[in-house]
């Protein structure tokens, strides 16, 4: 070793180039930085995916104040999205509209949607497309949905939470076809006409179930504080129906003539409809307890034995008719006003003498509108978006089996439309957006150390 060290050359090594030591550690600090740079890119990602794995569904959605005590109805109604949620995986509280919403032209993308009484939020009713998406009927509080099944017969009805989420079911006995008529305004009955399923057609088709049930289905009285059904066997075929505003009476359509009850079932008096005309499902008793609001027939009508029977459940709202009055008490004599025109359907009472209805235009657009009986006064509440948003793109879209939660219309406000709170995103799609952004930390990961190390070897 003494040898080798002996033959070093003893002479001074040459001196750095001026600022060789500044320009190390400008490398130097660089190559830290960006060593952080990709580090913090990492635990971005990192976090996003412990996002997506904890919570689920991704992005968590917005918070929300707390309801207020006016109910209110957005003056424009957001239009279709894919990412909507579900009441069963993130409920928003009480509803103000239940409607069905989509297109199917080429692809079935309907949604059975809620939108909220107190904020912008919209959620699918995931019970109704699991049973079918059959005859529905929206609480008068809002607080709740009532479905029976359109699949076949069921022995149950199921009634869902919009506050929790949570699932009711109430047994109906051995296994019928269901229709839906009315809520009464305390919400403790639900009317509902009930049939065996006897046709050979197959059923979880569009309709299939309730056009059975409107041509032989009895009349059945639910009380919801019993879950106990009491049918009627006089009232058949039950066509529509409507509870009294002191809930206590009901009307039921069988043929052109309105029967009038109480809860328990038993007969009073009847009332006979004009003729082409039908008692306004769920909401045809006006609030003062002296008239009976009918329609024009949908389709030809209540079944007569042998035509008749299509319910128009599950048809788009595009066809204009009129709202008129009925008295009930044909003495003494009462001054009945003129009807509403231009009408598509009756959706509530605001008082005695103004009611909510939809109205469409000459392009289509689909708008909810406070009328007043006599003046004919008119003001528009809110709109329903028709943009080509529907089927990917493609399509329009299209309003069906709409219902107001009618014991809030008195109340009730208009508020300006925010941001549409559509809930957390399905939580394959958030996986799916956490693999791409992982994917993506790589890449640029990759890329600055790649960077870094052709940096190294020029110097």
């Amino acid at each position: 070793m003494r040898e080798l060290f002996a033959a070093v050359p003893d002479e001074t090594p040459p001196p750095l180039p001026p600022g060789h030591l500044d320009a190390v550690l400008v490398r130097a600090r660089r190559e830290v930085r960006h060593r952080r740079i990709g580090a913090a890119g990492l635990g971005a990602v990192a976090l996003l995916l412990l996002a997506v794995l904890v919570v689920p569904g991704f992005p968590l959605p917005a918070p929300t104040a707390a309801p207020s005590s006016s109910p209110s109805l957005p003056d424009r109604l957001a239009g279709y999205s894919t990412l909507t949620s579900t009441v069963g995986q993130a409920p928003a509280g009480r509803a103000i509209a239940l409607y069905g919403y989509g297109n199917g032209e080429l692809f079935n993308m309907f949604q059975p949607l809620v939108v909220g009484a107190d904020r912008d939020t919209y959620r699918q009713v995931d019970a109704m497309q699991e049973r079918g998406n059959p005859s529905a009927l929206l609480a008068p509080d809002g607080t709740g949905v009532l479905l029976g099944d359109d699949r076949g017969a069921t022995a149950d009805l199921i009634l869902v939470d919009l506050a929790t989420g949570a699932r009711r079911s109430i047994p109906i006995g051995d296994p019928v076809g269901v229709r839906l008529l009315a809520w009464s305004a305390d919400g403790r009955h639900v009317a509902y006409s009930a049939a065996p399923l006897t046709g050979t057609g197959e059923f979880g088709s569009v309709n299939a179930v309730e056009a059975e049930v409107a041509r032989t289905g009895t009349l059945r009285l639910l009380d919801l504080s019993t879950g106990r059904s009491t049918a009627v066997p006089s009232i058949a075929p039950a066509w529509t129906a409507a509870f009294a505003p002191d809930s206590r009476r009901l009307a039921v359509q069988v043929g052109q003539r309105a029967h009038l009850l109480d809860v328990d079932g038993r007969e009073y008096g009847t009332v006979e409809l004009p003729a082409g005309r039908e008692l306004a499902a769920d909401v045809g008793w006006s609030p003062d307890g002296g008239f009976l609001a009918t329609v024009p027939w949908l389709s030809d009508g209540p079944f007569n034995g042998t035509t008749g029977g299509d319910t128009g459940h599950a048809t788009f709202l595009w066809k204009a008719g009129d709202v008129a009055l009925s008295p009930i008490a044909a003495d003494p004599p009462v001054t009945v006003p003129e009807p509403v025109r231009d009408v598509v359907q009756l959706l509530g009472w605001r008082s005695a003498s103004t009611v909510v209805v939809a109205t469409v235009d000459d392009v289509g657009r689909l708008s909810l509108e406070e009328v007043q009986f006599g003046t004919g006064t008119r003001r528009t509440l809110s709109s329903f978006d028709t943009g080509s948003t529907c089927e990917l793109g493609m399509q329009t879209c299209q309003t069906f089996d709409l219902h107001l939660a009618t014991g809030l219309l008195p109340e009730l406000t208009v508020r300006a439309a925010g941001s549409p709170q559509r809930g957390p995103w399905p939580l394959a799609l958030s996986a799916a957006v956490a693999v791409v952004g992982m994917g993506a930390g790589l890449l640029i990961w990759r890329r600055i150390r790649r960077s870094a190390r052709r940096r190294r070897a020029a110097a």
